[in-house]
């Protein structure tokens, strides 16, 4: 037998929320292919593409599609990095059954050309500023990697999703003298909202971009994986400010067991090295565990100065997958 016929990579614009289950299907299945708990929906889809920063819906997405199925996609948008740099970043979800045909080949170079528009379009506003493109990658995407370093890019920064296997024998740990955890209502949009902007402010602090756009909470607020009857978030007794806090959630992981997710785990720089994310992280574990969870999760920059990594893995996390 000859080999089979070469279909052409066919590029299209995004149609909107008609798009959504193929992509997540896309999505998915790249995720898999990666070793990764995490799940993408079509309910969390639709309010993130409802509501992005700094993205042109027409100009910045592209649909892959090889003999009418959808087999890709690629997304860009800009941010003002931490750091002080413009930049202009990228994703790419490609089927693992449709690799190696060309298709991100045929993305990424829709994607060079769009940054190139931008870059002419940015540099009035940017002035001096460093303007870098940016692109994100699921570890086990060898050919992905390849394919960026042949056009350029250098890796930067490596991220991690941790497990806890299980939500047995959790650790006993206090919290520190002076701050008690507090109930947040569902209801409670004015607590919410300062809960948002204090996440933005610690992450400031992180390498990346903090997105406090109005966007941003307008999708922070309409998310699935917001449940604010799941966090943990500590207040100062005597000043009434929130000292630190983790957004928990519950979700589907692709094996399809319910995973709770530790995320936005943040810690003011006036109450560091007291301990209370070691506490606040403990009080998460029975938290998921109370609501269901089988296992927990949570991501991680395996570069954090406050070397986050190492608080999690003595907590029970174990890296299964990198970013």
């Amino acid at each position: 037998m000859g080999a089979p016929p070469t279909v052409a990579v066919r590029l299209r614009p995004y149609r909107g929320r008609v798009d959504h289950p193929a992509m997540v299907e896309v999505n998915n299945a790249a995720r898999a292919a990666a070793g990764i708990v995490e799940r993408a929906t079509v309910e969390s889809l639709d309010v993130d593409y409802a509501n992005l920063t700094n993205c042109d819906l027409e100009r910045d997405i592209r649909i892959a599609e090889l003999d009418g199925r959808t087999v890709g996609f690629g997304r860009l948008w800009w941010a003002d990095r931490n750091s002080g740099e413009r930049s202009i970043e990228t994703i790419c979800r490609v089927m693992p059954d449709a690799r190696r045909r060309g298709v991100g080949s045929a993305l990424l170079a829709f994607q060079l050309a769009r940054v190139d528009e931008l870059v002419a379009t940015m540099r009035t506003d940017v002035g001096d500023r460093p303007i870098i493109a940016v692109a994100y990658v699921l570890g086990r995407d060898e050919g992905a990697l390849r394919l960026l370093d042949r056009h350029g890019f250098t890796l930067a920064r490596r991220h991690a999703e941790l497990v806890r296997a299980d939500l047995a024998d959790i650790p006993d740990h206090p919290l520190p003298a002076g701050f008690e955890i507090r109930p947040i209502e569902p209801a409670d949009r004015t607590m919410i909202r300062r809960v948002f902007d204090v996440d933005a402010e610690v992450f400031r602090d992180h390498w990346g971009d903090v997105d406090a756009s109005d966007e941003a909470w307008r999708r922070f607020v309409a998310s699935p994986e917001t449940q604010p009857e799941l966090w943990q978030v500590a207040f100062d007794r005597g000043t009434g400010e929130i000292a630190g806090q983790i957004l928990n959630f519950v979700a589907e992981g692709l094996d399809g067991r319910p995973v709770g997710w530790t995320e936005s785990i943040a810690v003011r720089r006036p109450y560091r090295r007291r301990g209370l994310a070691r506490a606040l992280l403990a009080a998460s574990l029975r938290r998921v565990r109370e609501a269901g969870a089988a296992c927990a999760a949570l991501g991680v920059d395996t570069g954090n100065e406050n070397r986050a990594l190492d608080l999690y893995e003595s907590l029970g996390f174990r890296i299964v997958a990198e970013f």
